[in-house]
């Protein structure tokens, strides 16, 4: 019993010390969000949303294995996509996925991982976000 307790225990820490990362899972991915970010927790998941929308419904044979923002590689990127879709605001995310031996819609090398790909999504006033563009 005593064993039994002490495992709950230590099961417990590890999740709260991963939630204090700012890492939480997914459907079978990883979620990466940082908590001293230019935008709010609840915008970067908004976005996260629409660009996982919208890679399980046009990113057949393809697992997502994780999605991030990651203000340091993207910050300086992003007033220029707002600027390139004439919105008030541009964010990156990145993400990494595996493609399987069907290599996607064709445009995909078969059996092999993707790191970094872009998501670009803008949004001006108080609408959602749009997703713009993808790729790297």
């Amino acid at each position: 019993m005593k064993k039994q307790i002490g495992a709950l225990a230590l099961l417990l820490v590890l999740v709260l010390s991963f939630a204090a990362c700012g890492k939480t899972a997914g459907s079978g991915y990883t979620v990466v969000v940082p908590s001293d970010a230019h935008y709010s927790e609840q915008d970067i998941r908004a976005a996260m949303r629409v660009a996982v929308r919208h890679f399980e419904k046009e990113f057949d044979g393809c697992t997502l294995l994780s999605i991030c923002y990651d203000e340091s590689k993207v910050k300086d990127a992003e007033p220029e996509w707002a600027a390139q879709y004439d919105a008030d605001e541009a964010i990156v995310l990145l993400s990494s996925f595996h493609v399987d031996g069907s290599g996607g819609d064709g445009s995909l090398n078969a059996n092999s991982d993707y790191t970094d790909w872009q998501w670009v999504l803008v949004r001006s006033g108080s609408g959602g976000w749009q997703l713009k563009t993808w790729g790297y």
